[in-house]
């Protein structure tokens, strides 16, 4: 049985991202870390949020997607209210989602993966 996780790290996750056969890049964007990765052409950013000096309680994957045609506010706001940890936000031309993640409680290494 895989030990169990109460917080993550920046290098942690890189090491999950790669392990699964996925590019990770670390940038530090003002004060805060963020990794850079991408999946089937998607690129996304995980970003992290409640820490502590071992690592990162919660974090959050983000990936937006350049619209090429009009999304009806209704169907953002129907996906919205049937899901709990993730949440679609239009931004300009840009249709965003946004995933949580709570490590916080514990989780196993290969749920992270």
């Amino acid at each position: 049985m895989s030990d169990i996780l109460q917080f993550v790290t920046p290098q942690q996750m890189i090491d999950t991202l790669q392990q699964a056969g996925y590019r990770a890049v670390i940038q530090q964007q003002e004060q805060q870390v963020q990794i850079h990765s991408a999946a089937q052409g998607l690129n996304f950013v995980i970003y992290f949020g409640q820490g502590q000096e071992e690592g990162f309680t919660d974090i959050a994957f983000s990936c937006a997607i350049k619209m090429q045609n009009q999304i009806h506010a209704n169907l953002i706001d129907g996906w919205n209210q049937q899901r709990r940890f993730s949440r679609l936000l239009k931004q300009g031309e840009w249709l965003v989602l946004v995933m949580d993640v709570l490590i916080a409680g514990g989780v196993t290494p290969t749920w992270l993966g």
